[in-house]
């Protein structure tokens, strides 16, 4: 589809909107989202004309009704230009009144400039656990005596972190070895590594349909690769039809994340069997983000690393202490064979030198110290913190749906209407923003009924915050009758 500005023809345009009728909500606000998602990702350029309403309904098989409202929803929120008798203009101003190029700029909704938030609900990244701050307290009783007599850079990690790492990974079940290592400096830098060494022109890759979008960045940095997406549904990813789709594109690496982020849904040993078959078949390497594995919360033990499951088939495990302990350690890992560990160490240096060394000496002792008793604590927090959201929700009457996570630290919430990006915008004003689903997505018109919230605030913070939300919600189904 061309990105330029003219007239987009309707054999474009429904090639475009394929799957936006899934989904709650009137049709014709589907529809809305989905052109809406279109222009945000660039795949229509500002100042492009769409085609008129009557071709449209019948190539989409529905009433020109549904065509009209939506060009009208989109106009009355500026983002068409429409004159009686002429086809609508997409807006040349769209990207201006707006921050939500989501899939050009993932990260647009997560950072945007804004008034400092009452409650901040759009970055999950809790605060650091008790031990970091004792390690912090204690910084030159643990650096080695030899830090002060070298440069104190260690691009590749330095020894004893390495030895933190393998005796974790071993811990979890892979038969890690120091050379397969590469320390980075958190997992949103380990999965840029890891999608530059795996691009491959002629290849697709494969990512869950809504994931983490640092891997969608990360991905997207290295040019325009195809892009293929296994089904994911509020129960998390459908391992059935991911494994058939991986079977019949032969992505070149298929990046999936344990547990599921943003839904918070885990895959059986069962399944994860399943997804492993189909990739060797495919010729395929699974990439495994469990920067979140370690954070279970029905009570079960962390889930089994691919890599445990497989130990020969080409798996790629990322890590970070990031959610158990601090992300500002800024420390994260690979796990890879020793010919790619080797390439990716020299692209790693390369980009700035290692981690700082004081980071990776407290990271060396809270792993092979705290680790165990800093990820019981956070369970627990992370226990409290879901109960007084989930309670807040059903005191506040809000028609909001969910399901709960089987683990991590984020609750995605199903809205009645697919208004999720207005709602933020609303919610943000009022001083506790949030992330809409599109952020997690490049699929047109996919989770546009869907926000995240992260759970990892004190239990009366979290309260407050949805009392502020149950509000703003009032106040955005007022806005428009329409809804």
């Amino acid at each position: 589809m061309s990105n330029r500005p003219g007239r987009l023809s309707v054999e474009h345009l429904t090639a475009g909107l394929y799957g936006w009728q899934d989904g709650p909500g009137p049709r014709y606000l589907r529809l809305a989202e989905a052109l809406r998602s279109l222009v945000d990702s660039g795949s229509v350029a500002p100042g492009t004309r769409l085609p008129a309403e009557r071709p449209l309904a019948a190539a989409l098989e529905v009433s020109r009704n549904t065509v009209a409202a939506a060009y009208r929803h989109l106009r009355d929120d500026g983002w068409l230009d429409a004159r009686q008798g002429a086809a609508p203009r997409v807006a040349a101003a769209t990207h201006l009144s707006g921050d939500y190029a989501a899939s050009a700029d993932p990260f647009a909704d997560f950072f945007r400039e804004s008034p400092r938030p009452r409650h901040d609900l759009t970055i999950a990244s809790p605060p650091p656990a008790p031990a970091v701050l004792d390690a912090l307290g204690r910084l030159p009783d643990l650096m080695p005596e030899s830090a002060g007599l070298d440069g104190g850079c260690y691009p590749s990690g330095h020894p004893l972190l390495l030895e933190a790492v393998v005796r974790k990974l071993r811990d979890d079940g892979i038969p890690a070895r120091p050379e397969e290592i590469v320390v980075t400096s958190g997992a949103q830098q380990a999965l840029a590594l890891v999608a530059a060494a795996l691009y491959r022109p002629r290849r697709v890759a494969a990512i869950e349909t809504v994931t983490f979008p640092g891997l969608i960045d990360a991905i997207r940095r290295r040019g325009r690769q195809r892009l293929v997406t296994l089904p994911v549904e509020q129960d998390g990813l459908q391992v059935d039809a991911a494994a058939r789709l991986i079977r019949a594109t032969s992505p070149s690496a298929a990046y999936v994340t344990s547990f599921q982020n943003p839904t918070g849904r885990s895959i059986s040993d069962a399944g994860k069997e399943v997804l492993l078959d189909a990739a060797a078949a495919a010729g395929t390497t699974v990439v495994e983000d469990r920067v979140l594995a370690d954070l279970p919360l029905k009570g079960q033990e962390p889930s089994a690393p691919l890599a445990a499951l497989s130990p020969d088939s080409p798996v790629i495990t990322i890590g970070s202490i990031s959610k158990v302990l601090w992300g500002g350690l800024r420390i994260g890992w690979i796990h890879t064979n020793r010919t790619l560990a080797s390439l990716l160490r020299a692209r790693r240096s390369a980009l700035d030198l290692g981690s700082p060394a004081p980071m990776q000496f407290a990271a060396a002792w809270l792993l092979q110290n705290h680790y165990e008793d800093s990820r019981a604590w956070r369970v627990r927090q992370l226990r409290s913190s879901l109960d007084a959201l989930t309670s807040a929700i059903t005191d506040a009457g809000l028609d909001w749906r969910y399901q709960e996570p089987h683990g991590g630290l984020n609750l995605w919430i199903r809205l009645p209407r697919p208004t999720a990006r207005a709602f933020a915008d609303r919610a943000a004003r009022d001083g506790v923003p949030v992330v809409p689903g599109n952020v997690f997505t490049t699929a047109a018109g996919v989770a546009a009924d869907r926000i995240r919230i992260p759970f990892y605030l004190p239990p009366d913070d979290l309260a407050s915050a949805v009392t502020i939300l149950t509000a703003s919600w009032e106040r955005h189904r007022r806005a428009d009758p329409r809804l």
